[in-house]
């Protein structure tokens, strides 16, 4: 099903820019500090890091990819992440978690978490009878919770970073779906609280896609004619059509007028089930009917 959302008037461009540049001049000044970016996607995320004396950059894993799987596993003792936990998912299913931010803030019984149910049969899910949330029941006799599992990524995210940038790091940026509401928010932040992490924003991934496609075409707005976009992002569990407008506004600070660039962002729709995953799941269903015809026993 696809739904809409209502619009909303995103900060401008340049306040967006002098919060960077504030946050920036701090890193500079405090010694040692560093600050981390997740976007948190519910197959892959990518990570950037802003560390002192170096501009932004995206981190490579230990496979030196960009991407990394959002995926963990247990087995023979041993936890893996990333491209290891998706070699598990393959073996041994059971035993390695993924797509979990499907299930993430969400009750059990939640037509999303139904749904994870139906496409991933071979997890023994239970309800949280404190919570009513989803359990995950491992095989070894351990219960995990989504946001327990999610942490737990996200701490692999810290590593990948703080590998890269050679620094420690406590704080981060996380993107998330605009559709997710405040259960699901709140705990993606239980999540990286859990492991020592220190949420500074979480931001919806289709404003920052705006943003930083405004960033650096400021000089196409102009004031008596605002500038139409559509951004379309269909990723491995939803899709989202984004309309967004850019125009340059008179805004006064310290006694000063100015025109300044702005986005408001008109409307949202979404649809949480449509995405490449669904298609995967449909071939499955079919290549699965074709050999039950054609090999019957």
């Amino acid at each position: 099903m696809i739904s809409t959302m209502p619009s909303w008037r995103a900060p401008t461009l340049m306040s967006c820019l002098t919060t960077l540049v504030i946050l920036l001049h701090v890193i500079n000044l405090s010694d040692g500090l560093a600050v981390m970016s997740v976007d948190l996607g519910s197959q892959f995320m990518k990570i950037a890091i802003v560390k002192p004396g170096v501009p932004m950059e995206i981190a490579l894993n230990k496979e030196s990819r960009r991407k990394t799987p959002v995926a963990v596993s247990f087995r023979n003792g041993e936890r893996l992440f990333s491209d290891g936990a998706l070699g598990v998912s393959v073996s041994h299913p059971p035993m390695s978690y993924i797509y979990l931010q499907d299930v993430l803030g969400k009750k059990f019984d939640n037509p999303q978490v139904q749904l994870y149910k139906k496409r991933f049969p071979w997890y023994n899910m239970e309800e949280d009878k404190e919570t009513g949330t989803v359990i995950f029941n491992h095989k070894s006799g351990k219960k995990f919770s989504p946001e327990e599992l999610m942490g737990m990524i996200l701490n692999h995210s810290r590593v990948i970073a703080e590998e890269f940038a050679d620094h420690p790091i406590k704080d981060l940026i996380i993107t998330v779906p605009p559709f997710f509401n405040q259960a699901e928010r709140r705990a993606l932040l239980r999540a990286a609280n859990l492991v020592g992490l220190n949420v500074l924003q979480l931001m919806n991934d289709n404003t920052a896609v705006a943003l930083n496609f405004g960033l650096f075409r400021q000089k196409s707005f102009n004031e008596s004619l605002e500038k139409h976009i559509m951004f379309y992002d269909m990723g491995a569990s939803n899709t989202v059509a984004t309309i967004v407008g850019y125009s340059m506004v008179k805004s006064k600070e310290r006694g000063i007028t100015e025109k300044v660039p702005q986005l408001v962002v008109k409307g949202v729709g979404f649809d949480r089930g449509l995405g490449g995953h669904a298609i995967d799941m449909r071939l499955r269903d079919h290549l699965v009917k074709l050999f039950k015809k054609n090999y019957k026993p």
